[in-house]
């Protein structure tokens, strides 16, 4: 077997056989995060929706990225589903710089804490969706261009509920739809 390493492309390749490091092989892309659904709004929305989700990965990740074009009392927030039904009484805690908010019965999570902003970008994952009888989790951080408390780190929690098992997600927001050309990209991990 030859082995060859191309410097400007930084590309490995083997003539036959495989290459592996460290026991594990090399090439073939992908990576633990897999893409599940890419959504590019062609118009401004009302809100987008990731259903028909399971188990198959042990978390979820959501990123998500717009431009409101000018300053707009914008505030993102996720809901999530067991089928149709919505799922409340969640606790959810924000933190940004200069304060912090807690709620223990909340129906959606808000992804931000300053308004007013033009620009908004996330990532936030998620875990147990696809799983019946066990928490929902969610752990995250924000950006908007807002003067203060621009980033805020999110954190959310569903306690189990027999039966239940969430399956579907909702982005929308407050006040302003989610603008034209915004980007929203679900991630599932298979593997730690």
């Amino acid at each position: 077997m030859a082995l060859t390493i191309n410097h400007q492309t930084n590309d490995i390749s083997a003539t036959a056989g495989s290459v592996t490091i460290g026991g594990s092989a090399v090439g073939g892309g992908g990576g633990p995060y897999e893409l599940v659904s890419h959504t590019t709004t062609s118009s401004s929305a009302t809100s987008v929706v990731f259903d028909n989700l399971n188990d198959d990965y042990i978390t979820y990740q959501l990123v998500i990225n717009f431009d409101l074009g000018s300053a707009q009392g914008n505030k993102p927030y996720i809901k999530v589903y067991d089928g149709a039904t919505q799922i409340t009484g969640m606790a959810v805690h924000r933190t940004t710089t200069s304060s912090q908010t807690n709620g223990t019965s909340e129906s959606v999570i808000d992804l931000v804490r300053e308004l007013n902003s033009r620009y908004f970008c996330a990532v936030i994952d998620m875990w147990g969706i696809g799983l019946t009888n066990k928490p929902f989790q969610l752990l995250g951080h924000s950006y908007t261009t807002s003067t203060a408390n621009s980033v805020c780190e999110i954190g959310a929690v569903a306690a189990p509920a027999t039966g239940v098992t969430i399956d579907k997600i909702e982005i929308a927001s407050s006040w302003v739809n989610i603008p034209a050309g915004a980007n929203l990209t679900l991630y599932g991990r298979k593997s730690a």
